[in-house]
């Protein structure tokens, strides 16, 4: 594998990097999500006024992907050069070393206990096109937003989780107003309702499963109420406040 000689190709890794560890497979995510655990240097790229990192050990090489990656056999210290021809200079900073522990811990992981360098990459424009889909505003960022949104069209986990809601209530209606898609949009809306995740990813460990009892049925207002600020309402608690107000 030869390394980056340019921004393009470190963006083009970024991108990469960031639809593994949202999207990937569950051996992807747990992988990119190692990397950045137990990572020593870093870009921090910003994006949107939102900051991230990514380990130079992975994003080092050109067109880099998880599985040419486990096959290299490679340390990875060329990458660090290659990366300050691009970006200069790597230096420790304790602001962006905060920033870091907190990406983290909104991610669901345990950074190692040790100093990391970092480059600073600052990339004009708008987000990945991957990421555009996000628009609910969690307070953490696009990339933990992301992340939830992918646990929640797990299809196999929904419609099991549909399933075992509907063999227990007879019908699929929300958990906390009660609105039945199927009452009120006849067929076009039967079998229809939103999963929502009720553990937040920050809560769960990189490598946690969901199960079925952390989905709850909500309808779509509903969803986007919950998910609107942190800490969250469970939806107990939502039901309890749309119950004051009617």
């Amino acid at each position: 594998m030869t390394v980056v000689t340019s921004i393009i190709e470190i963006e083009e890794n970024l991108q990469l990097f960031e639809d593994y560890l949202c999207e990937g497979t569950d051996e992807e995510q747990l992988f990119c999500s190692e990397l950045i655990r137990k990572g020593s240097c870093f870009i921090a790229y910003e994006i949107e006024s939102e900051l991230r990192f990514c380990p130079s050990r992975y994003i080092g090489y050109s067109k880099n992907t998880v599985r040419s990656h486990i096959q290299r056999e490679s340390d990875g210290k060329e990458t660090n050069p290659a990366i300050t021809k691009v970006l200069g200079k790597l230096t420790q900073s304790d602001k962006l070393e905060q920033m870091y522990i907190k990406y983290c811990s909104d991610l669901g992981l345990s950074p190692f206990n040790k100093k990391r360098k970092f480059w600073s990459l600052s990339l004009k424009g708008t987000d990945f096109i991957s990421n555009q889909i996000t628009d609910e505003g969690f307070p953490e960022g696009k990339i933990v937003e992301r992340k939830h949104a992918a646990r929640e069209r797990n299809a196999a986990l929904v419609k099991s989780a549909k399933e075992a809601y509907k063999k227990l209530n007879k019908r699929l209606f929300c958990q906390a107003c009660d609105f039945d898609f199927e009452k009120v949009y006849g067929e076009r809306g039967s079998d229809y309702i939103e999963a929502h995740h009720i553990v937040p990813v920050s809560d769960m460990v990189a490598s946690q499963k969901t199960k079925i009892t952390d989905i709850a049925m909500v309808c779509s207002n509903c969803h986007r109420i919950l998910h609107r600020s942190r800490p969250w309402l469970t939806v107990d608690q939502l039901k309890e406040l749309i119950a004051q107000k009617t």
